[in-house]
């Protein structure tokens, strides 16, 4: 083998090298790619996932947020319900001790009056008792009276 046999094997060993490596480069290029597009679609899904939890979770949010308005609504309903019912039992209670005042008032004036009328009879009957006591007393001084005067000169 003469040294251009040589030269032109080595060209062709080259080129053929250098073939290889151009499939090779073009062959890693496509791996590559794909590499990058699965990658791309991978945070697309990814993305694409935590919009959904993002808008699930802002449902959620929402929701609590409608749910607490509307027990927040009904408390305070209730609490003015409540209000109401305890407004009218106080001024029911309050009427019921007005009459029941007004009925003791009425009995204590009946009583007033009946004393009243009472008073001047008994005041009578105990001025009579004293009377008549007062003349017992009167009689039974008297006679003590006499009976020292004649002791005293008998």
């Amino acid at each position: 083998m003469t040294n251009e046999n040589k030269l032109d094997n080595t060209k062709n060993n080259t080129s053929n090298v250098g073939g290889d490596l151009e499939f090779k480069a073009k062959e890693a290029q496509l791996q590559g790619d794909k590499i990058i597009d699965d990658l791309k679609n991978k945070a697309a899904k990814i993305k694409l996932e935590g919009e959904k939890a993002l808008h699930n979770l802002n449902q959620k949010a929402k929701a609590k947020y409608k749910e607490g308005n509307v027990s927040f609504a009904e408390k305070s309903k209730e609490s003015e319900t409540e209000k109401s019912d305890s407004e009218n039992k106080l001024h029911d209670r309050l009427e019921h001790l007005k009459t029941e005042a007004s009925h003791k008032f009425e009995e204590a004036k009946l009583k007033v009056t009946e004393l009243k009328h009472e008073a001047p009879v008994k005041f009578d009957e105990l001025k009579a008792q004293v009377n008549t006591k007062f003349d017992e007393l009167k009689k039974t001084a008297t006679d003590k009276l006499n009976k020292f005067k004649k002791d005293d000169q008998g």
